[in-house]
This record gives C-alpha cells, sequence and structure tokens, in this order.
C-alpha cells in the first residue's frame, strides 16, 4: 500500500494561496538573472551533455565505465567483469563508442576497449561520493 504525503499549501500576507516550492509573487534580481544567463552553455552543447547523461542512465553501462577505469580490456573480459554475456557487453559498449567516451582497438579476433573520456572516472566518483555523504547524513 502506499502512502502519499502532502504538503498544505503556504498562505503569504493574507494574499492568494501557493505550494511552498513557488514564489508568492513575481520578482527578479536583474543583476542575478546575467549571471544565471552568462553561466548557460550554447544549445548544441547542452544537448550534447543532455545525451551524455542519457546514455550514463543505464546502470551497465556505469559499470562498463567503472571496469574500464582500471585499464583496457577486450570485450570477453568486460563481460565477465560485469556478468552479462559477450553479445550484450558489446552492444553497451558500442551506444558508449558512438558518444565517443570508450575506444576499441582490434587485436586478431579479439576487441579491445578503454575509456576515451577520462573525465567520467571523475565524474562517477563525484557522483558516488554525493550518494555516500548523504546515506551518512541520513
Amino acid at each position: 500500500m502506499s502512502r502519499t504525503k502532502t504538503i498544505a499549501p503556504v498562505r503569504l500576507h493574507g494574499e492568494k494561496t501557493v505550494a511552498p516550492d513557488k514564489c508568492g509573487v513575481f520578482s527578479f534580481d536583474e543583476e542575478r538573472v546575467r549571471c544565471g544567463r552568462e553561466a548557460l552553455l550554447p544549445d548544441e552543447q547542452t544537448r550534447d551533455m543532455a545525451e551524455l547523461f542519457k546514455v550514463l542512465a543505464h546502470p551497465t553501462r556505469v559499470k562498463l565505465i567503472r571496469a574500464l577505469a582500471s585499464g583496457e580490456m577486450c570485450v570477453c573480459e568486460i563481460s565477465e567483469v560485469v556478468g552479462l554475456s559477450v553479445s550484450a557487453t558489446s552492444h553497451q559498449l558500442r551506444q558508449l563508442r558512438d558518444l565517443r567516451l570508450v575506444r576499441s582497438r582490434s587485436e586478431g579476433k579479439l576487441v579491445h576497449y578503454s575509456l576515451e573520456a577520462p573525465f567520467l572516472v571523475s565524474l562517477l566518483d563525484d557522483c558516488a561520493r554525493h550518494f555516500s555523504d548523504r546515506e551518512a547524513h541520513s
């Protein structure tokens, strides 16, 4: 049975009722707005970043990146690390390769993968730290 928690709206100075996550009036500081706009990235770069996070949204691909953080491996080794078939592993690696997050090289009948975007390790480490800190404070 699911439970729903309802937050009562807040009443501001006898005016209309608003939810606690909204302003009661429309007001803004022009300098803050200017600084916020300057912090925005170009639309194309924003779309590329969103696509990156969409690809990282799959737990298997996060595991693949963490595994490759230890160094280059062939698809067979990676599949053993993450517990998937070679075919499923190759499919997931292809999506990472399409975004140039990993690179592949053939050596005879083996295909080896390595990280092409090492910033991913730092990103995932920061995420792990965020969730560890959050759990420690719970």
